[in-house]
């Protein structure tokens, strides 16, 4: 199957090999046009159905919803929260939870998490005088399960992590993590932190037992400027609002208020209606070409890669995740600034990759490097793209005369 024929970004950019794709994703040509012609033919904004489009609108968010619980596996729509990213979903977890959070009470991390999964709890934590710990990670950079019991207190209330990280892009074993976690403290709030793995792993939430996830849609060939947030029922219920205004109240009165049924509780002003419709199209894309065999072509570069990459001079690049199957490359040339090197694939060989610290800066204490380059794979690139990513590797010692 030839997956490419679905954007046509690459036909006017026809040079480029884009090795960017755990940034965003480049999105389908029928998205993109369905962000259009919401604007173009529907245009209305919800909460309102006194006229067609107005009436299409809300069927449409609706319809969305179901298709979203469908494609993470949970049963009730309305656990789904319409937000602007990962970034605001995770957000809206870690405020939302400041009157759940006590004096001292824990909660834990990993070193790998990208900065929206550290700095909205190092907040809450230095703002309502709680404690932030770092679970231990494994000779892979994964958690550690037999060690789960060493950091797992009656303190701990959350412990929030991503499933795949977005350097090493190791895959944790959430099912088995998170049987550990209940079985040393039951009433731990798990939160998963998806952006990376949402279109590399099929996701079904039931079988991995956690409590609340959040993901972006641009991670997965959608529209920029959407987020999904879903937590359990009992969860959602005693979270707070971090927005508050039109659509989340149901009643005020003087100085008093009382807000609306989940999940308009979380949804103040208007949504992202166009780029809600364009996911709605983006999930039938998913669905008719089988994320599973997206995954497959996706790992099936990883393993190709692997195996090319030995044709080089391995003394002078350092790689940091060739094991593991996801298609991320994370990788440095020896005593080369990871600027310069990346420039280098940029200016002579159109090979776009990604270079500093990955918005995951306390990755870099584990590396033991200011900054990496990294190459991530989706499923328009090809393998004759890695053999041109090859031939550049092989070309390494020319790297200072293109950015002179």
């Amino acid at each position: 199957m030839n997956f490419k024929d679905n954007f046509s970004y690459f036909k006017n950019n026809s040079k480029e090999i884009y090795f960017d794709s755990a940034a965003t994703a480049i999105k389908f040509d029928k998205v993109i046009k369905a962000q259009s012609y919401y604007d173009l033919k529907i245009g209305a904004n919800t909460h309102n159905n006194l006229f067609d489009n107005a009436y299409k609108a809300n069927q449409m968010v609706s319809e969305t919803r179901s298709k979203i619980a469908k494609f993470i596996g949970i049963d009730d729509k309305n656990e789904i929260i319409f937000t602007s990213g990962t970034t605001h979903s995770l957000n809206q977890l870690a405020f939302g939870m400041r009157n759940y959070l006590k004096k001292n009470d824990e909660i834990l991390l990993t070193k790998l998490e990208h900065s929206s999964n550290l700095l909205p709890w190092m907040v809450l934590a230095q703002e309502e005088s709680l404690k932030i710990d770092y679970l231990d990670l494994d000779e892979n950079f994964l958690i550690d399960i037999s060690k789960l019991k060493n950091k797992i207190t009656t303190k701990t209330k959350i412990i929030s992590f991503a499933m795949n990280s977005n350097t090493t892009a190791g895959l944790n074993d959430v099912v088995a993590i998170v049987k550990e976690i209940r079985k040393l403290n039951k009433k731990i709030i798990i939160i998963l932190d998806l952006a990376q793995s949402i279109k590399h792993n099929k996701i079904n939430i039931k079988e991995l037992e956690v409590d609340c996830i959040a993901f972006s849609t641009h991670k997965i060939y959608g529209p920029f400027g959407l987020g999904i947030l879903w937590a359990r029922k009992e969860v959602l219920e005693f979270l707070k609002p971090i927005f508050y205004g039109g659509g989340n109240n149901i009643s005020i009165s003087t100085n008093t208020y009382k807000l609306a049924s989940i999940p308009d509780k979380f949804e103040a002003g208007t949504l992202n209606l166009s780029a809600i419709y364009a996911f709605n199209v983006c999930l039938d894309i998913l669905e008719e070409l089988t994320l599973e065999k997206m995954i497959a072509y996706e790992e099936e570069l990883k393993k190709y890669f692997r195996a090319k990459v030995k044709d080089i001079d391995h003394k002078k690049f350092e790689f940091y995740n060739l094991e593991n199957d996801q298609p991320i490359v994370l990788f440095n040339m020896k005593n080369v600034n990871s600027q310069d090197f990346g420039s280098f694939l940029n200016k002579k060989y159109n090979i776009s990759v990604r270079v500093g610290k990955h918005c995951s800066r306390l990755a870099n204490e584990l590396f033991k490097v200011s900054s990496t380059i990294r190459a991530s794979f989706s499923i328009y690139n090809t393998k004759e793209d890695i053999d041109k990513f090859i031939e550049a590797l092989k070309d390494c010692d020319n790297w200072i005369n293109e950015i002179l």
